[in-house]
């Protein structure tokens, strides 16, 4: 298995045309081997198509995709690379056993027929299927349990690439902490590439994010770069204990800093106060901050955007001379 941080990936200048519809343009990004990445974008960003194409599904129109520097942009199935993927809507028969289908897939991708049995178990219990449904018919089956059986199915060949489109739709609280930590456990033995518009799940689950939109990439980076990517200012909290009259005097001096939200009056002369500022201020605000003579500074801590929060700011415009695809 490959080590964490191998070069894996590279997509350089990846188009998609549909005719004269541009489903993906020009966008260029690498993965490097044991990363867990999210792909984001809104519904017709073109994540889907970017999906396929990596997966092999779809040939691109333009650009290059290496997977250890074989080009697999006009190629169906890369060799140098087993590849796994589980798209959104995960086609199951309805009519076969769980443990029929995975013991027929396994048989498919190549795992010995005196191995099968084992291996599907080993498989079913890894996607957290219990005993009690392995028997039963997939149609009868819930979302969730469906989802988890097309797991099961991606994890068989022992990909080194994984790549999953909205895997924790219909599970429930409990089956999606058994799913980021299978995550985990696989975390740094395969590359995977998840994407989602379940925000906060990913934001857990992931090392790196790459957004796109309109077929465009946006950005690409780990928390704080996106952060500082999107957010110019940074946001603090403050806890204080003064009498109310200081507050507006305080909000005066903004010559550093905006005062966005005050709760005042929380008790015996407590106030909360969010206040923003640029990077750039940081040190001048610290002294203004710890030089007040008319406080007494009860706490203070950092508010830092969230992954939904970035998302927004990063897709809020939508290039109308561009057809979104899906």
């Amino acid at each position: 298995m490959m080590g964490p941080l191998d070069p894996f990936i590279t997509v350089h200048h990846l188009s998609k045309y549909y005719g004269r519809c541009i489903a993906l343009e020009d966008i260029s990004f690498g993965i490097n081997g044991g990363e867990v990445v999210g792909l984001l974008g809104p519904n017709g960003a073109g994540k889907s198509t970017t999906l396929k194409i990596l997966a092999g599904l779809i040939n691109a129109t333009a650009g290059v995709i290496t997977i250890r520097e074989e080009n697999i942009a006009y190629r169906r199935c890369p060799k140098s690379c087993s590849v796994a993927v589980m798209l959104e809507n995960n086609p199951l028969p309805s009519h076969l056993t769980v443990g029929e289908f995975l013991r027929f897939r396994a048989a498919m991708k190549g795992v010995e027929a005196k191995n099968v049995r084992i291996h599907t178990e080993k498989m079913m219990s890894l996607a957290d299927i219990p005993r009690s449904v392995r028997r039963r018919e997939i149609g009868l089956l819930s979302k969730g349990m469906q989802q988890r059986v097309g797991l099961a199915d991606t994890l068989l060949a022992n990909p080194e690439l994984v790549i999953l489109d909205e895997p924790t739709i219909g599970l429930d609280p409990n089956q999606v902490i058994k799913f980021r930590k299978l995550i985990s456990q696989q975390r740094g033995k395969r590359t995977f590439i998840i994407s989602s518009h379940i925000l906060p799940e990913i934001e857990n689950l992931c090392d790196r994010f790459i957004i796109i939109n309109s077929g465009r990439l946006i950005a690409n980076g780990v928390m704080d770069e996106l952060r500082e990517m999107f957010f110019k200012e940074r946001i603090f909290i403050l806890n204080v204990e003064c009498e109310p009259e200081f507050i507006d005097q305080f909000k005066k001096r903004q010559n550093l800093f905006q005062v966005r939200d005050v709760s005042m009056d929380l008790g015996r002369n407590r106030h909360q106060l969010s206040i923003a500022l640029a990077t750039q201020n940081m040190d001048a605000f610290w002294k203004t901050l710890l030089g007040e003579p008319g406080w007494k500074l009860l706490s203070i801590r950092e508010k830092t955007a969230t992954l939904e929060e970035i998302f927004i700011q990063a897709t809020e415009y939508t290039d109308s001379e561009h057809t979104q695809w899906h």
